[in-house]
């Protein structure tokens, strides 16, 4: 017996298939107010965020968090430095 068998039968785990199970929902006014408050006063506690919006899921809320800072900063910091060092 070599070191890499034990014996034991292998089994091989499979991931389900993703299925989207529910419709996606675009946020109100209203909901990306409230998460925009909620972003002030909480920083990146999703949890906390979730509980002051009411209506979405931390996962939702993730999701549009992210979506929302490549929209403010669409050049990450390091991208932005480099391409301020290239024009000069």
């Amino acid at each position: 017996m070599d070191a890499y068998s034990s014996g034991e039968e292998v089994v091989i785990k499979t991931r389900k298939p993703y299925t989207i199970t529910k419709q996606r929902e675009r946020w109100t006014e209203e909901e990306h107010n409230r998460f925009l408050e909620a972003l002030k006063l909480y920083g990146r506690a999703w949890q906390r965020i979730e509980e002051h919006i009411g209506t979405k899921t931390a996962v939702q809320i993730r999701s549009h968090a992210q979506k929302f800072f490549s929209k403010v900063n669409p050049y990450p910091l390091s991208l932005d430095f480099t391409l301020k060092v290239v024009v000069l």
